[in-house]
Order: structure tokens, then sequence, then C-alpha cells
């Protein structure tokens, strides 16, 4: 749940209180379970190093109903706020699973880019052999060829 109370400016008709310290309290509101929404003065130097205590109620206990409701509501609001504290956490954890994804890719992409380069290097390199048994295998035509122009021709 939220604080125990906050600060109203509202205006009062009856006269305000004076607290320990010989200040006019601020009207504050209570979230506390046991009187939700519920106004009170409450001393400005509460919880601080004067630790005044002054407490009065502004004005009378709502009825039951009132009390519920709000209860409710503050149960929904907080319910809320754990849903979403809980969105927010698997929100990182998929930006997070994002980023590693994206980085595996990035690596996988440059491997992918080394293999193609290496591959049109190999391929590259079998076409020139490829050329190069071709002339050769032309050359060795045309020498067999003169072998056998020549020895049939001294025959």
């Amino acid at each position: 749940m939220q604080g125990s109370s906050s600060i109203s400016l509202s205006s009062v008709d009856a006269p305000t209180p004076r607290c320990h310290c010989g200040v006019r309290p601020p009207i504050r509101t209570s979230w506390k379970c046991d009187y939700p929404g519920r106004r009170f003065y409450g001393c400005s130097g509460y919880r601080t190093s004067k630790k005044c205590s002054f407490f009065q109620w502004y004005n009378p206990e709502p009825p039951a109903r009132y009390s519920d409701v709000i209860r409710r509501l503050l149960e929904t609001n907080e319910g809320i706020r754990s849903e979403n504290t809980e969105l927010k956490k698997t929100r990182q954890e998929l930006l997070d699973e994002l980023r590693s994804l994206q980085q595996s890719l990035h690596e996988t992409r440059a491997d992918l880019e080394a293999a193609i380069s290496a591959s049109t290097a190999m391929e590259d390199n079998m076409l020139a052999s490829v050329a190069t048994t071709r002339r050769r295998g032309v050359l060795i035509t045309v020498l067999i060829s003169a072998i056998i122009l020549l020895v049939f021709y001294r025959s």
C-alpha cells in the first residue's frame, strides 16, 4: 500500500487546532487499512527531527460502506501496481533476450559472410583449376596428335 497519509490544502470552516509545536497542522488523508480516505490534522513535524505526534480527526468517521469501497480500491490499486512491476520485469527480460538474439544474429551473419567469401574463393580456385586442366587436356591432345602424325609420316 501507499504511505500512511497525504497532505491536503483544503480550507476548514472550523478553527484549525494548534499542535504541540504551536503550529497549525495541515490536513492529511489517511490511507491505512483501518481509516482509508479519512482526513485528519497531523503536525508537519511528524517524522522529522521535531517528532511531534499531534493528531486530531478533521471529519467524522465515514460510513462503513465508504471505507470498504476505498479499501477495495486500494487493494485493486496494489494489485495493478504489482502486475505493473511484473510486466516491467518481463519487459526487461524480453529486452535482454532481444539483445542476445540480435548479438547472435550479428555473429551468425558474420559467420555466413565469411563462409560465403570462403566458398567464393574455393569456386574461383576450382574454375581456375578446371581451366588449367582443359588447357592441359588440349595441349596433350595436340601433342598426341603431333606424335601420331610424326609416326605416320615417318613410316
